[in-house]
């Protein structure tokens, strides 16, 4: 579970989150929504303590400098090493984590060997997103937030990537945030909404509500 207490972030004097308290519950999936800007990414940052902040973020009672390697983000540009091959760039961020073999099995489920072997430089957007799935599989966090994953995939990949967030979520905790709601509106438990500057639990039990995505925003920004 991860607990967050009397939550706020400004920058100088413009206040981008006011005092929130939320859970996220463990090995179940979360939702934040909010429109551009509304504070998604900086809320991101605040709970990977990359950005300071007032109150208190707990990952299972621990602070963030406790659990970061069981952390994991993958932003929507997925930064790699850009000069590298999308294998070297596994090799170096799975160190420790699987063996060579096991990385070469878990990349073939997302790309091809040519493609894994070619620089990152080289890549399409949607194939650094499948590069970034793969290192979900090779590091298996324990929490981990996604941010417009669904960006840049084919439908194919669609498909089995929300088989995949299913199955992860049996034994990590994981937040998502995107504006492509008809990918979340299948997977997701619960949802949470930025509103008026302010971070809180909608709905429990999403994905079972008959409610979707695109009329909570709707009604959340009228």
């Amino acid at each position: 579970m991860i607990q967050v207490k009397n939550f706020s972030k400004s920058y100088s004097n413009q206040i981008i989150i006011k005092e929130s308290n939320f859970e996220i519950k463990s090995q179940r999936i979360s939702f934040l929504m909010g429109p551009n800007g509304a504070g998604k990414t900086t809320t991101i940052k605040c709970l990977m303590g990359m950005e300071n902040h007032l109150g208190e973020i707990l990952f299972d009672g621990k602070k963030i400098d406790q659990v970061r390697d069981r952390c994991l983000v993958i932003w929507d540009d997925c930064p790699f090493y850009t000069n590298l091959s999308g294998f070297q760039n596994l090799l170096i961020f799975g160190e420790g984590k699987k063996s060579k073999n096991e990385i070469k099995e878990i990349a073939s489920k997302y790309l091809d060997y040519h493609t894994i072997k070619n620089k990152v430089k080289t890549y399409s957007y949607g194939q650094k997103k499948k590069l970034a799935l793969v290192l979900v599989e090779i590091l298996e966090p324990k929490y981990l937030i996604m941010d417009e994953i669904s960006n840049g995939l084919d439908f194919d990949m669609i498909r089995n990537l929300q088989k995949s967030i299913k199955s992860w979520s049996n034994s990590m905790t994981i937040i998502l945030t995107g504006h492509q709601f008809s990918f979340y509106n299948e997977i997701i438990d619960d949802v949470f909404v930025i509103r008026d500057k302010e971070i809180v639990l909608l709905q429990e039990n999403f994905s079972n509500s008959g409610i979707m995505l695109e009329d909570i925003y709707d009604e959340e920004n009228s």
